[in-house]
């Protein structure tokens, strides 16, 4: 089972719902294999899932600081410090006409609360370590169990990764299935699914809020660049995503507008600590001092891309976000002599990255090689469609900011939980004694000031440790028809296409 309705019957709906100013086809440059929201935690499910899936607690997508609103539950208490009660919205039906209930809630959740299935690990290491269980107290009644007291508890129950699927569904079809023919409640239903290149959404008129501002939209898969803007360009996508500052001049035709994006994430290589020779701190401290981010945001961003100081974003703002703070440096000659200190002689540094994901990310690359070259660092690149963790010592990645939090970008990549851990590539106890405790602090003290302490703290042993590389923010471009208006929903993660209902206006100028 590949597919929901037949491509014919859709083309025909395209058709009519076109001459009502009513469907968009947008081109995206990277895109999913399956959907299943505790399942899909990357980048490329981030303008998808937000459209089909509906969260027990929703967030405010403009507001911040954050604010939160009734989903699928319509209250929530704290009846101890690691027990929630949650009362669910009645009346609310799936997009295959199953009854939403208390069992929906526990299937989707326990799956990831529990870690016991490898599918949902990663998931379970970046939000859901500290949840335990879901209790049904009745039909329409849960009650969310902690291991220990969550002060996060309505900012991680609202991500998409906590997106309720219909139990009756994925015990009907199987997991593999299912997740072809995802079933949610939220403002988008799926129509057609190509695993890897095409997604058509519906309005689901029989959504429990307000439908999707649209009628149809279409996603396809287009990574290349330079498709994706002739393809705007020529008239066969109302909106593409993810295009570099330099290409923005290509663009400057009638009927089409930009919007310019410095994104709240890093590109960041992740450093495996226990793989020779990056298994020494001084190589890996030397990797960081001989990057010269500021060549990489004027080269490949035109100076407009974000240049990190320390692992922080100024949206957590007041008290948490510290201005000024600068801790991360560009010292060749510092870099030169950790690694005669640590006897590198020029050792293979193999980077791998999969494929054309990352905007840019070759060419990142390509100059750090030749940056690197010039402190002695000897840097191998490979473009692999499946990592080799066995022999990696770098690997490409992002790591947005989930959340204005410090923990929405330091929780879901660097604890000890994580799936940098999990792979045994961040093992940070083996060099700081401090680092454990101190980030418990920064993780679970209810005091700003207190986390705040904790959370610089972390950042200063970050650099002793090592296991990281930030690059740079990217600054990337949406390209539209000019009469097509969005904002960028600060509140959720990047990448999130806001096409539910008054987050999209389409005034059918052309």
């Amino acid at each position: 089972m590949k597919t929901l309705l037949a491509t014919t019957a859709l083309a025909l709906a395209f058709a009519g719902a076109a001459q009502a100013q009513d469907s968009l086809r947008i081109a995206l440059s990277t895109f999913e294999d399956s959907l299943d929201p505790q399942d899909t935690t990357g980048n490329s499910g981030a303008p998808i899932l937000y459209q089909i899936y509906d969260a027990l607690i929703e967030r405010d997508s403009f507001s911040n600081p954050l604010t939160f609103k009734p989903g699928l539950a319509t209250s929530w208490r704290q009846l101890e410090p690691t027990v929630w009660e949650l009362t669910l919205r009645e009346g609310v039906t799936f997009h295959n006409g199953d009854t939403f209930d208390a069992h929906d809630v526990e299937f989707s959740l326990d799956r990831m609360f529990h870690n016991e299935d490898p599918e949902f690990s990663s998931a379970w290491g970046r939000w859901a370590y500290n949840f335990k269980d879901v209790e049904v107290v009745d039909d329409m009644t849960v009650r969310v169990h902690t291991h220990r007291e969550e002060p996060m508890f309505e900012t991680l129950m609202s991500a998409r990764s906590f997106g309720i699927v219909s139990k009756d569904h994925h015990e009907a079809l199987g997991f593999e299935d299912a997740a072809l023919n995802p079933v949610g409640t939220g403002p988008y239903r799926v129509a057609e699914f190509v695993p890897d290149a095409r997604l058509v959404l519906e309005r689901f008129e029989g959504h429990w809020g307000e439908p999707g501002a649209l009628a149809l939209v279409e996603m396809v898969h287009v990574p290349e660049v330079a498709s994706r803007v002739t393809g705007m360009v020529n008239g066969e996508f109302d909106i593409v995503t993810n295009i570099p500052p330099d290409q923005e001049s290509a663009l400057r035709v009638e009927g089409v507008a930009t919007m310019g994006v410095t994104w709240p994430m890093f590109h960041v290589y992740v450093i495996a600590m226990n793989t020779a020779p990056t298994d020494d701190p001084r190589v890996r401290r030397a990797m960081r001092l001989c990057t010269d981010r500021q060549a990489l945001v004027d080269g490949l961003w035109g100076g407009k891309g974000g240049l990190p100081t320390a692992h922080q974003f100024p949206e957590y703002g007041a008290p948490l976000y510290m201005e000024g703070l600068e801790l991360i440096g560009y010292d060749p000659e510092q870099a030169k002599a950790l690694l005669a200190e640590a006897g590198y002689q020029g050792e293979e540094i193999v980077a791998q990255f999969p494929g054309s994901y990352y905007l840019y990310g070759d060419l990142a690359a390509q100059v750090i090689q030749q940056q690197w070259a010039e402190c002695g660092l000897n840097l191998k690149i490979e473009e692999v469609d499946n990592l080799d963790y066995e022999r990696l010592n770098m690997r490409g990645w992002s790591n947005p900011m989930y959340y204005p939090d410090p923990m929405g970008a330091m929780d879901t990549h660097w604890s000890e939980k994580s799936w940098t851990a999990q792979r045994g590539l961040w093992t940070p106890a083996e060099v700081s004694q401090d680092w454990a405790a101190t980030y418990e602090q920064a993780r679970f003290a209810t005091d700003p000031e207190a986390r705040r302490g904790a959370y610089r703290r972390l950042l200063e042993l970050s650099e002793d440790i090592s296991g990281w590389l930030l690059l740079y923010k990217p600054h990337e471009l949406y390209a539209m028809r000019d009469d097509i208006s969005f904002e960028i929903p600060v509140a959720q993660r990047p990448y999130v296409l806001p096409l539910r209902a008054r987050e999209i206006e389409v005034r059918g100028d052309n």
